[in-house]
Order: C-alpha cells, then structure tokens, then sequence
C-alpha cells in the first residue's frame, strides 16, 4: 500500500523532469515506498526514450512481487508506445498530470489517450489523471 500522498510522487516526477531540462519525468514506486525514477533523454538516446520507458528499464533495481502492485508516476499522460510498454510491463496504476491533449498544445502527439490502450488490456489498469496538472502544464511551456 503506498503511504504517501500521489501529490507527492508526482512532485518526485516534476523534479525529474526539471533535472532533465524536460517536461517529461517519472517515478515508479513500490508497496513499500522504494521508487526508481527517469527523465526523457530522447535527445541524446532516440526517439523511444522517454521517461516512461527509462524507468521501466530501471525495474530491475526495484523490489517487488508482483507488477500489478507497482504505480507509475508521470508528469504528462504516457503516449501509446510508453502506455502500451506500461501494459506489457504489468505495472498496475497510472498516475499523470498533464493530459495528451494538454501536450498537444505544446508539440506533437498522437492523439490516443491513455485509457484507450488500458481498455484493451487483458488486466485492469487503474489511471487516475490529474494530479498537480498546473504544475506539470507549466513544464510543457
């Protein structure tokens, strides 16, 4: 069970992204409040290095059962490659700040929401959007 409050993650996230110099970061916490973070480096990795999929490949470090009890932290809502890695990975709970749409005022994006790909899983993914949006929106100006 995570203890703290998701605002906190997030802000854990937010400070990724600021370390990074980008709007994108992530968190992935445990049920014992053990977390891995990331910032998207796609400017010096490629175009599939976004934060998302950087904390994913840093799963290893992190102790856990079973991966439908981890939650997933990010500063804007996963894109289809980062939430369908998300699926893939069994991660059970997204948590986002800043929607796609929120995105796509800033840049590109491809417009296919988060829930849509969950939809279509074969477990249930719990998203709960949101959380400090104003704060995450900012990152993206």
């Amino acid at each position: 069970m995570i203890l703290k409050k998701h605002e906190f993650w997030m802000q854990k996230a937010i400070e990724q992204a600021k370390l990074g110099k980008t709007p994108f970061g992530a968190v992935i916490v445990n049920k014992n409040e053990d977390y891995i973070s990331a910032y998207n480096t796609t400017k010096h990795n490629g175009p599939t290095a976004h934060a998302e999929l950087n904390a994913i490949l840093k799963l290893k470090t992190l102790n856990f059962d079973e991966p439908k009890s981890l939650i997933l932290y990010t500063t804007v809502e996963p894109c289809p490659m980062c939430m369908s890695a998300i699926v893939w990975t069994g991660i059970g709970q997204v948590v986002y700040g800043a929607s796609i749409n929120d995105a796509a005022r800033f840049g590109k994006q491809i417009h296919i929401n988060s829930a849509e790909i969950a939809q279509k899983s074969w477990y249930a993914i719990q998203i709960l959007p949101g959380v400090k949006k104003e704060e995450c929106i900012s990152l993206l100006k």
